[in-house]
């Protein structure tokens, strides 16, 4: 095994021509990332592939991931990246995090790191890299070029040796597909933040945050999950986070009594439900916000001059639901059938049937 020293600079660049001409001549070289060690081969060389898998005793079925110079490097590998995959590629590239996608009927392994060296490898090569980390399949990844050393030894032609990684945990590897995904390998992102960054916030806002809106958030769930046949509590692996608030709700309190009876009898439970009141940072991350009146689209109208459509009324053609806070049962019943038919109007927008077209 060749070791070189990198830290920058000229040496850095000959450490790259070198490490090129080891890739060029099907050979492994071994280099740092933000996270662990990676070793990477030309990945238009069945033999250095096939080498790559011999030296960490992994089966071919388990595919390796491409090393990217940047984003449009993957746009090349894959032109269409899903919708998904892209949101995570803007909150964390270059970063830990490997992308797993659809391709050619496949799927391919997608890592950007962080760490400049690795990307100028990437950029330098002339052709794609497979890369994976530098370990032996099962076992822990090396943090410095002695861990690699010791777990891969000579089937390493070439080691790039730029001390011990910043990061001491493999980047996290998350499967994206057209409209779910799923978090295969927990690292060094968290998963509450991948998420926030693959899940787009939907908003229902009223008055106080304590009939239609919590009615409303609870309906839009129930029908986005029938839609993506999937339990409420997994819209968020299809990409979807939904909340509510009161344009002068108070902080803390329960549903009213009616709306917790009228969620009952759609199947919903709002016991739980606390009252939010309008926070900025809230409606700013949201994708969309919907009013149940003209009066709470008014309201937030300021926040949204730069983005209009992201804001209308929860009802899609143009009907406001006005507020039963302080009637009968009997009002929110047809409340909530008001609301019933809005949401389903609105889930039927976000997840179209598959045969819908809307194109010219």
């Amino acid at each position: 095994m060749q070791r070189i020293t990198v830290y920058g600079g000229k040496v850095a660049r000959d450490a790259i021509a070198r490490a090129v001409a080891v890739l060029r001549g099907g050979g492994i070289v071994a280099f740092p990332t933000e996270t662990v060690y990676g070793i990477c081969v030309n990945a238009t060389d069945p033999a250095a592939v096939n080498r790559l898998y011999a030296a960490k005793g992994r089966q071919a079925s388990r595919a390796c991931a491409f090393l990217l110079a940047d984003r449009e490097n993957a746009s090349a590998l894959v032109p269409e990246l899903p919708t998904l995959a892209h949101r995570l590629a803007e909150a964390f590239w270059p970063g830990p995090l490997t992308l797993i996608v659809p391709h050619a009927g496949g799927s391919v392994g997608l890592r950007l790191p962080a760490h400049g060296l690795a990307r100028a490898l990437a950029a330098e090569a002339g052709s794609p890299l497979l890369q994976s980390s530098a370990n032996r399949s099962g076992e822990p990844a090396a943090l410095n070029a002695a861990g690699v050393e010791a777990a891969l030894g000579d089937s390493v032609d070439l080691l790039l040796d730029g001390g011990r990684t910043m990061g001491g945990r493999s980047s996290t590897v998350v499967r994206c597909g057209d409209r779910t995904f799923a978090i295969l390998r927990k690292g060094a992102i968290p998963d509450a933040e991948i998420i926030r960054a693959a899940t787009e916030l939907t908003l229902v806002v009223c008055t106080g945050n304590l009939c239609r809106s919590p009615l409303a958030e609870a309906m839009l769930r129930q029908a986005l999950a029938e839609r993506l046949g999937s339990k409420e509590s997994g819209i968020a692996w299809h990409g979807f986070r939904l909340g509510s608030f009161g344009t002068i709700a108070l902080a803390g309190h329960p549903a009213s009594l009616n709306a917790i009876t009228v969620g009952e009898e759609h199947g919903l439970d709002l016991r739980a439900h606390r009252s939010r009141p309008f926070a900025l940072a809230m409606v700013r991350e949201a994708r969309r916000v919907y009013g149940l009146t003209r009066s709470h689209c008014d309201f937030l109208q300021p926040y949204f001059r730069k983005r209009p459509r992201d804001l209308d009324l929860l009802d899609p053609k143009g009907r406001e639901i006005q507020d039963p806070y302080g009637l009968s049962l009997k009002a929110y019943r047809r409340v909530g059938a008001q609301i019933r038919k809005a949401v389903e109007l609105r889930a039927a927008e976000l997840v179209p049937d598959p045969g819908d077209d809307d194109s010219a």
